[in-house]
């Protein structure tokens, strides 16, 4: 049996990327993939049995990596609201830096493309929001409202706030934009 080539495989999975992007599921037939990643098409299928396959590993991978993002230096925040802010910035600079995954994200969080199980390991990457936000009701930083309620307005919110940036290539600009939407979503949260 072959050895499965990495670069192959990651060839595969930012050509999918790209294309879902561009096209949609439906309108990015695998032998598309196959042909732009230059791989030939049954070599697709030694790394992704199904069509459905390939979108679920790039769905749970998209997600991990946004999380893992998010989340660096909010251990070091004391405050509900600096936590929030570091990972506000956290997740306007991934979403900057990544476009493309950003889009990939919105584009299939609700997909019915996405199975069952890929929503809900690629969610379990966001768990710590939730005791985020649960111990900033608790100490009374935060309004008491339903946490899964906030989070649909905190990820629209962001999405619509690092879609803002990106209109601007001057990183001042960037910068202040981020802050001030940032300052937004947090006035809204706060008790």
């Amino acid at each position: 049996m072959r050895e499965p080539s990495p670069d192959k495989q990651e060839a595969i999975l930012a050509t999918a990327l790209t294309l879902f992007t561009e096209r949609g599921f439906a309108g990015t037939p695998t032998s598309l993939i196959s042909k732009e990643a230059g791989v030939a098409t049954g070599t697709l299928f030694f790394y992704f049995r199904t069509k459905e396959d390939l979108i679920d590993t790039l769905y749970r991978r998209v997600k991990s990596e946004a999380a893992q993002a998010m989340c660096q230096g909010l251990d070091k925040e004391k405050t509900a609201k600096d936590k929030l802010r570091r990972l506000g910035k956290n997740a306007a600079g991934w979403g900057i830096q990544n476009p493309a995954k950003l889009k990939f994200m919105e584009q299939f969080a609700y997909s019915p493309f996405v199975s069952t199980s890929a929503h809900e390991e690629g969610m379990s990457h966001f768990l710590f929001l939730e005791d985020l936000v649960r111990d900033g009701i608790r100490n009374g930083e935060i309004r008491d409202v339903d946490p899964s309620g906030l989070f649909c307005i905190m990820a629209s919110a962001l999405s619509g706030l690092i879609a803002h940036a990106l209109l601007t290539d001057d990183p001042a600009e960037r910068e202040k934009i981020i802050g001030n939407g940032l300052d937004f979503i947090w006035f809204g949260m706060k008790a």
